[in-house]
Formats: C-alpha cells, sequence, structure tokens
C-alpha cells in the first residue's frame, strides 16, 4: 500500500489538472477511494489557493499549454508543407516549352476588314502577342509596328485542359507598316511570318531576361552577409535570435528559385516564374520559422520533463 500511495501522490498533480490516459484516472480514483491519506493530499491540491501555490502543478499546467502550442505549430507547419509541394509540383508541371518555328506550326489568314488571323497548330496549347512601336529613323514621324508572337505548351494544358485551338486575331491600320514575327526563344533569329516593307529576314533576336540571376545573386550575398553577422554576434543572444530568423529567408528564396527555375538563371517568362518563386518562397520561409519554434519548443518540454522526473 505504501508503494501504492507513492505512485498515486507522484501523478495527483496530473489527475487534478485532468491530464492523464483514462485507465490511470479510474486507478486514482480507486485508490482515493479506499486510502483517506491521499483523499487528503487531493482535496489539498484541488483548493484555489494551492492550485496559485503549488510548485509541483504550476510546472505541469504550463507544460500543458506548451503541448498544446506544440500540435498547432505541427498541423501549421504540415499545411505548409503540403500547400508547398503542391505549388511546387504545379511550378514544374505549368513551365512552358517553347516550339521552334515550321511551317505547320501556325497559318496566317488575311480577312475583308484588313485584320488577320494567326491559326496555331492543334499541339499549341498557349500562346502570346505583344506589340511594340518603332519610328522610322529616316522619317522620325512615321511610325513601324512590331508585333512577336509567342507559342508553347506545358504538362499542365497537356494532362489537364483542353483549350482547342489556339488562334488570335490582330487588327491593322491603314497606311501603317507593320511587322509580325515569330519567336522560339531559343536564342536563334526571330521568324519574318507577315508584314509590309519587310525584308525576308527577322533581324532581331528575343532574349531571355537576366533579372532573376540578379536577385540569385542578391539572396546569395544576403545569406553570405547575414551569416558573417552571425557569427560576429554569436556571443549577444538578442542579436542573434533576429539574424536567425532574417537569415532563413534567403535560404527560402534560394530554394523556391531552383525549385521553379532549375539551374538556369535566365527566363523567357519572367513575371510568371518571379510571382512562383516569391509565392514559394514565403512559405518555405514560413515553413522554416515554424520548424525552428517547433525544435525550440520541444527542447523545453524535454527539458521540463526532465525537470519534472528529477
Amino acid at each position: 500500500m505504501r508503494n501504492e500511495c507513492n505512485i498515486i501522490q507522484d501523478v495527483l498533480p496530473l489527475y487534478v489538472e485532468n491530464i492523464v490516459s483514462d485507465d490511470t484516472a479510474e486507478f486514482v480514483k480507486e485508490h482515493l477511494e479506499t486510502c483517506a491519506k491521499c483523499q487528503h493530499k487531493y482535496e489539498q491540491m484541488k483548493e484555489p489557493e494551492a492550485t496559485h501555490t503549488s510548485v509541483e502543478v504550476a510546472p505541469l499546467v504550463n507544460l500543458k499549454k506548451k503541448m498544446l502550442v506544440k500540435r498547432v505549430q505541427t498541423i501549421t507547419l504540415t499545411t505548409i508543407f503540403v500547400i508547398a509541394v503542391v505549388l511546387s509540383a504545379f511550378a514544374v508541371l505549368s513551365a512552358p516549352v517553347y516550339f521552334p518555328y515550321s511551317e505547320d506550326l501556325l497559318s496566317v489568314t488575311e480577312n475583308a476588314d484588313e485584320s488577320i488571323t494567326i491559326t496555331f497548330d492543334e499541339s499549341v496549347t498557349d500562346y502570346s502577342c505583344s506589340v511594340f512601336f518603332d519610328s522610322d529613323t529616316e522619317n522620325p514621324s512615321t511610325e513601324k509596328v512590331h508585333y512577336t508572337i509567342e507559342a508553347w505548351t506545358s504538362l499542365w494544358d497537356e494532362w489537364f485542359s483542353n483549350r482547342g485551338v489556339q488562334s488570335t486575331t490582330i487588327r491593322l491600320e491603314k497606311n501603317v507598316p507593320f511587322t509580325v514575327y515569330y519567336a522560339a526563344n531559343n536564342n536563334e533569329e526571330n521568324i519574318f511570318i507577315y508584314g509590309k516593307s519587310v525584308t525576308a529576314s527577322g533581324g532581331s533576336i528575343t532574349l531571355p531576361r537576366l533579372t532573376l540571376g540578379y536577385y540569385l545573386i542578391l539572396a546569395i550575398f544576403g545569406f553570405c552577409a547575414l551569416l558573417i553577422a552571425w557569427f560576429i554576434f554569436r556571443s549577444k543572444p538578442n542579436i542573434k535570435i533576429w539574424i536567425e530568423r532574417f537569415i532563413l529567408y534567403p535560404v527560402s528564396y534560394i530554394i523556391g528559385h531552383f525549385i521553379v527555375s532549375g539551374m538556369n538563371s535566365t527566363s523567357y517568362s519572367l513575371e510568371r516564374d518571379f510571382m512562383l518563386i516569391i509565392f514559394l518562397s514565403i512559405l518555405i520561409y514560413s515553413g522554416m520559422l515554424l520548424a525552428r519554434s517547433l525544435y525550440l519548443l520541444r527542447k523545453e518540454i524535454n527539458s521540463t520533463n526532465l525537470s519534472a522526473s528529477l
């Protein structure tokens, strides 16, 4: 009976806070019905004054709260991870694969209203038509209109989208020189496909944008700078903790860049790639912050459990 009382009194603080299993609760309840000493101890712990002053119960209450925070953080971290995985898969599946030019890729039809319709091959799932204006060097008052066509597909479109045959109509103004080019986005010269007063050669190349490479270099430089700052201020906890938080974002951006663009530092679809990288980096950064917080909380809980057992 003595040993049983010792066991009961060890778990009474947990029993008072109702954080024991059903079997343990039943065991404690049966013992209290037959043991006046343990019953008296139990009644003391239930009193409000004892709840506020007991050095045994207070740490366990804090432990219960920390464990609840840990569960919430774990669920949140899992949700962020799932979203990041889904978005990463979408980034890979929706990456555009540009078509090289061929005679079968598109056809140009002249309409009665002096517009033209460009119809693409059924393998094309999406396209873009950009326009810019250029002044004639010999006659500055005369502008030339240049249209650039791009056509691509993606795994996402091939597997999940059925948009049918793609086409676009370009409405032209009378007496305004214009040209229509096709850009294959493969570092080769743009192909002239329609227009007036032009040579047979396109004479221009659509180059990829370099901005993503600059941002990647900036993220690497930021990581290195913060890493140096961490070594300088590692003996100052108040500064060190903020550096550890900030240093995770350039790491997140670098990971997001490699998920979206791989080893490439250039892009023909800058807006799409940059927005995906930013969104992914924010998700990854949030997940890293939560994982760090969860790790520190787990260490604190383990430390509390060890102190309680001692």
